[in-house]
């Protein structure tokens, strides 16, 4: 048997073991030199540990405790009372009318939410809305005076509209046989004329011109009841002075360019200027230096005037302005397309919205309560639009109502009315920051009488809104102040 003798060579070490090993020791080089180099660290030591420390005081109000939303506690500790307070109201509002009272904007009454109304003067918060987003609160309508010159010597004189709906004569803002409201802050046409003499102007070889071309020739609207023009609306041009009337006459033109170069034409005279020609209206031609102009109050103030008072020829000419600076237009149309669009770009419902006029004049006009509370949702009190608005038993449209209640002073909104319709819509603000909006549309015959929507609105409506709250305020129900440890 041959035996096998043991091999005197040595094994083959383990490749993969070896590879290992040979990609590992620089990395412990590297490690070794970086821990010496640490060592050898002589920035200063770091700064110790911020202890915390805690305040010496702890909160009186549990995280979990109803404190924490006091609006909401607020609302649904006065809610089932207010609802029952409100449903009077709710009974009052017949087929073809509606109402609506929200607190913070939950809706505690909808009765006819969605009935399309006809809204009659409430129609101008919408214009007020647009106009103040469109054209912005400090808007101003300037009215200008340009002069052909020939050989240094002045021909015709031209008044230029820029839209100013109380552009007037001194005479007329506070004649009280004309206006029922003062009509502040007007623009003086008085001031102009000054300036023109103040330009050296003595002597006008020509016509006195006046120009209404910013706007269209539609004087009226066309869905207007005939016994409503130059009484209660109209006539709406770009160029109005005294909303068209004559201190000859005291009646309204036909002509309101013509009327209002009338108008100018007797206060330059008082001011030592002769005039060769005669007060008419039209068009400016290109390239005339202007020698004078006026600007109006900014518009929130003139909001504020249409507001308080109602004043139809303002609505009207503030829609028109509305479609000159958003569409190059001065239309109704193009007035009444930039308010769709606008609202609904707000998000605000329009299900049967029609509109067909500023001012609220036409019937054809229809809005929903839906509608209304959407637009009253965006502002609160205090904000311009709110504060431009007639005030219980204090100012305007709503100086003789509610002026034995606790909502004097407090309620503020705007009115409308129409044979046959009645409309209130506005803000209630509350102690402790809640606010009560709402919108109350009526339309029925013989609902426009004194005697008909006074209780309405003073007795259900009002005693409902005055009742509210009945439990504690926001203010009472805040999270309690902290406690000392």
């Amino acid at each position: 048997m041959i035996e096998r003798r043991p091999s005197n060579r040595r094994q083959a070490s383990n490749p993969v073991a070896f590879l290992l090993f040979v990609a590992a020791f620089p990395t412990v080089i590297l490690f070794g030199a970086w821990r010496f180099a640490s060592s050898q660290d002589d920035s200063a030591p770091p700064e110790p540990d911020v202890v915390a420390e805690y305040a010496s005081t702890r909160p009186a109000t549990p995280v979990l405790s109803f404190r924490r939303t006091p609006s909401v506690l607020a609302r649904e500790t006065s809610s089932t009372a207010f609802e029952q307070d409100l449903r009077s109201l709710g009974g009052a509002v017949l087929p073809g009318s509606c109402a609506a009272v929200s607190v913070d904007g939950v809706l505690a009454l909808s009765d006819g939410i969605d009935t399309a109304v006809t809204p009659a003067s409430t129609l101008k918060v919408i214009v007020a809305a647009v106009a103040l987003q469109v054209l912005g609160p400090d808007h101003v309508f300037t009215t200008e005076v340009r002069a052909e010159l020939v050989n240094g010597v002045v021909g015709s004189l031209y008044l230029v509209g820029g839209g100013d709906p109380l552009l007037a004569a001194a005479w007329y803002p506070d004649d009280a046989a004309l206006n029922k409201y003062p009509q502040q802050p007007a623009t003086s046409l008085e001031s102009l004329a000054q300036a023109v003499v103040d330009a050296g102007v003595l002597q006008i070889g020509g016509n006195l011109v006046g120009d209404s071309s910013r706007y269209d020739a539609e004087l009226y609207v066309p869905t207007w009841p005939i016994n409503f023009r130059a009484t209660q609306g109209g006539p709406i041009s770009g160029l109005v002075v005294n909303d068209g009337a004559m201190l000859a006459t005291r009646t309204k033109t036909t002509d309101p360019a013509g009327g209002a170069a009338q108008e100018f034409l007797r206060l330059l005279q008082d001011r030592g200027v002769t005039v060769a020609g005669q007060p008419t209206g039209g068009t400016t031609p290109n390239g005339l230096p202007t020698i004078a102009s006026i600007s109006s109050a900014p518009l929130i103030e003139i909001v504020g005037e249409m507001l308080r008072n109602s004043d139809n020829n303002t609505a009207e000419m503030l829609l028109k302005e509305i479609g000159f600076v958003s569409r190059q237009s001065g239309t109704r149309a193009a007035g009444i397309t930039t308010v769709m669009e606008t609202l609904s770009t707000w998000g605000v419902p329009l299900q049967g919205f029609n509109m067909v006029d500023g001012s609220g004049l036409s019937r054809e006009n229809k809005v929903s309560c839906t509608t209304f509370m959407g637009l009253l949702g965006r502002y609160a009190p205090g904000d311009p639009l709110v504060s431009a608005m007639a005030v219980a038993g204090q100012s305007g449209t709503l100086e003789p109502y509610f002026t034995d209640s606790s909502l004097a002073n407090r309620l503020v909104g705007k009115t409308g009315s129409l044979t046959g319709v009645k409309g209130l819509v506005g803000y209630v603000p509350i102690d402790g920051g809640s606010v009560i909006r709402f919108a109350l549309l009526l339309e029925s015959p013989g609902v426009d009488d004194d005697a008909v929507f006074r209780p309405i609105w003073q007795e259900l409506l009002g005693g409902a809104l005055a009742s509210y709250p009945s439990g504690p305020t926001v203010d009472e129900l805040l999270p309690l102040a902290a406690v000392p440890r």
